[in-house]
């Protein structure tokens, strides 16, 4: 296969361009997670594709597949991206939930003529010029988000969760309360609590500074949800574990900080984006153009 590797301009990510139009299968999955490893983030440019391409790739280098159940289904692996075309702020995806998957992929249908770009900010350099006072601050405690979701959504994820595991049941409505709890064995710092309405309220404790799943050997990365967004989902409450509030001037700091290392992926149609959601937060600029089609997809690795 005839590739060409580039640095990201502006960031810490590869671009892994196909110099004679290969197919995306021909990507090897050590070959991805190992660039994922070293770089943080990957765009793959130039390659043949489709939904069906972008799913088989996904597949393939995944050990499980995750699904967001408020977004529309394309297939059992990709989703349309659909949370409105205000900027969106930098996170982790489900980030603020226990069920937070190891990667993060986009897929570009159709491109966008103007901005629109989505952003990339690699917590490794974040956290490298965290102030003595900021790293501390973080170092004392975890955060927490909690948050109610309605029934029909935890009950879709949870079918979906438990068929990628190969325990199928026949509708959504046959998922129950202790599906999902069985869903977050070994998921430390998480409780759940069932609501008289069916909805379940959540509670997730997590460090705001962690170590990456894909690269362990990078054990301290500003990798979070404090700025993301709530889209189609009610905003949760962040505080610390002591459940004292975050201090807003210290976000701000982060936030200015963050946008220091934020890198811009001007998109390309065809282009496929792999993220290691647990190290690198990605956002959006607003969208200028509706025009555009991007799908996602979260998977992990273990």
């Amino acid at each position: 296969m005839n590739i060409r590797e580039s640095a990201h301009a502006g960031g810490s990510g590869l671009v892994v361009e196909s110099l004679n139009h290969a197919e995306l299968a021909r990507l090897a999955p050590a070959y991805l997670l190992g660039q994922l490893a070293e770089h943080g983030y990957l765009v793959l440019r130039g390659f043949q594709h489709g939904i069906d391409a972008f799913s088989r790739l996904v597949r393939a280098t995944s050990t499980t597949i995750s699904l967001d159940p408020a977004r529309r289904f394309d297939g059992d692996t990709a989703q349309k991206v659909d949370a409105g075309y205000d900027r969106v702020g930098l996170h982790c995806e489900n980030g603020n939930s226990p069920f937070w998957p190891d990667l993060c992929w986009f897929y570009c249908q159709t491109a966008p003529a103007r901005g629109s770009q989505t952003t990339v900010c690699d917590g490794k350099a974040v956290y490298r010029q965290m102030t003595a006072a900021q790293k501390a601050a973080f170092d004392a405690q975890d955060i927490v988000y909690a948050r109610r979701v309605d029934e029909q959504r935890w009950k879709t994820y949870a079918f979906h969760a438990l068929a990628s595991q190969g325990q199928h049941l026949a509708c959504t409505k046959d998922a129950t309360f202790g599906h999902l709890l069985s869903l977050t064995q070994g998921r430390t710092g998480t409780r759940l609590t069932l609501n008289d309405d069916g909805s379940v309220r959540y509670r997730f404790q997590v460090p705001a500074v962690r170590a990456s799943h894909i690269n362990p050997h990078l054990t301290h990365n500003f990798a979070n949800s404090l700025f993301g967004p709530s889209n189609h989902y009610e905003k949760p409450e962040i505080t610390f574990a002591n459940g004292g509030a975050i201090p807003q001037a210290l976000l701000v700091e982060l936030e200015a900080l963050c946008e220091r290392f934020t890198a811009e992926i001007g998109w390309q149609t065809g282009d496929v984006v792999l993220i290691d959601n647990t190290r690198v937060m990605h956002g959006r600029r607003a969208i200028e153009d509706k025009a555009r089609s991007i799908f996602n997809a979260l998977s992990s690795v273990s």
